[in-house]
């Protein structure tokens, strides 16, 4: 029940507030003495304060004051017979949710307790919303138990409380945005905005206002005024997808916020601060598109202050059946045979494609259980074309295996640097048996050294 204090030293006013707010459901506590309502207020929880503005031993101001103290997001409601307007300022200034005057009629202050306790609703689910989406999107939540994976959890939690800019490398389709979004909800700003933009998806006119926003009338078609991403996303994350599509009139804009955090609005001739975290990512090679003098060395230097590459899938098989069963959520089983052969493709179209491959499955499967016939053509031949069609079916699968292990053991390499103590460290085997599976599948650690 929600609870409210009410603070008058007119005993019939308390009385009159106390009965009619009674009848409307509410849990209600009189005090006709201002300091008494400070202890009792210390004491217990209010969700609202209702007090008069002219009391002998304290004033309404007074009392907001010591209320706001003690805690913050308490509202508060001032009651006075004697209007003014300098007044109300006061009250409004100092935290007062609604300034009412004597006599009023009982709707009208009904009214705003209902309005008080909507807000303080709508913030309770704001919370709560935040709060499931930093669970969803914590870096805890994203799949996969591999090296590969651990490296960059490492490096998430270590970019996550900084205000640094980062940089996402990876193919198309292994998860920058949601790395993006677990690197927001795990740090500092995880109660402020996430905010992401897909710059391949837009002209370049139309990138520009909705990245600053634009006045009425800045172009044809500007019939009224509109808020830019970067003043949505203020004290929070702006995620800036493909950022290698932009344009060189849009990169020198985004430098400028980078260097001087201030955005100008197309058409404005002011300028507004941000406080904005930025993350950028690409699929593309920059420094190769610097060379080409399609991207800007300088917004490059800017951006690239911590780069995270995203592994693609194919390096990272091993987290493949965890995906898999991920991707099922208990609806269907899945056998030995069909997770081996989708572990030894390739994935080009990495997480996103396992993804669809997996409800696709899900949907067309004709049993509970999905087995090798269930899958879709081009993954069978992809995989039959490696193998040797005379072998029995364990004779197959061990060459399938063989492999897989053989090219997990150099990614890690690759991982390590050539670092073959290291690389059995994240393999989590002796140094001797690495060596012998390097032997056995013609491995040289020279070749990944840097």
């Amino acid at each position: 029940m929600d609870r409210i204090m009410i603070v008058d030293d007119d005993r019939g006013t308390c009385d009159l507030l106390t009965r009619i707010l009674q009848k409307n459901g509410f849990h209600v506590v009189a005090e006709n003495v201002p300091s008494n309502a400070v202890k009792s207020f210390k004491e217990n929880n209010f969700d609202l304060v209702i007090t008069d503005f002219y009391m002998p031993e304290m004033t309404g101001i007074e009392l907001l004051e010591e209320i706001k103290k003690i805690d913050q997001d308490t509202d508060v409601i001032v009651m006075t017979a004697y209007a003014s307007i300098d007044n109300a300022v006061d009250a409004m200034r100092k935290g007062a949710y609604d300034y009412i005057v004597k006599p009023f009629q009982n709707d009208d202050l009904l009214l705003s307790i209902k309005r008080v306790f909507e807000k303080r609703r709508l913030a309770e689910e704001n919370r709560y919303l935040r709060a499931e989406l930093s669970k969803k999107y914590g870096f805890h939540n994203i799949i996969g138990s591999s090296p590969a994976m651990q490296n960059l959890f490492n490096l998430i939690e270590r970019v996550a409380d900084s205000d640094a800019t980062a940089l996402l490398i990876g193919e198309s389709g292994t998860g920058k945005e949601l790395v993006a979004r677990a690197i927001h909800f795990s740090g500092k700003k995880k109660d402020r905005n996430f905010v992401a933009i897909n710059c391949s998806a837009l002209p370049d006119a139309l990138l520009e206002s909705e990245l600053f926003g634009h006045t009425k009338g800045a172009f044809t078609g500007a019939t009224e005024s509109k808020q830019g991403l970067f003043e949505y996303a203020n004290g929070g994350t702006l995620f800036l997808d493909e950022i290698a599509d932009t344009s060189p009139s849009v990169q020198a804009k985004l430098l400028r916020v980078i260097e001087d955090k201030k955005i100008r609005k197309l058409g404005d001739n002011k300028e507004m601060e941000v406080d904005v975290r930025i993350i950028t990512a690409t699929s593309r090679n920059l420094r190769k598109l610097i060379d080409e003098n399609t991207f800007r060395e300088d917004l490059f230097y800017r951006i690239n202050v911590f780069p995270l590459n995203i592994p693609p899938l194919r390096d990272r098989r091993e987290d493949i059946p965890l995906l898999i069963e991920h991707f099922l959520k208990g609806r269907k089983r899945i056998n030995s045979a069909a997770i081996d052969i989708l572990t030894n493709y390739n994935w080009p179209g990495n997480v996103r494609e396992l993804e669809n491959m997996v409800e696709r499955l899900v949907v067309f499967s004709l049993s509970d259980t999905i087995i090798p016939e269930d899958l879709p053509a081009e993954v069978k031949d992809t995989v039959c074309k490696k193998i040797d069609s005379n072998l029995s079916y364990q004779e197959a699968k061990k060459q399938v295996l063989d492999e897989f292990n053989r090219n997990f053991i150099v990614c890690t390499l690759r991982q390590t640097g050539g670092n073959v103590t290291k690389a059995a460290e994240k393999l989590k085997l002796d140094r001797a048996n690495l060596q012998r599976l390097m032997r056995k599948y013609g491995i040289a650690s020279t070749e990944y050294r840097e």
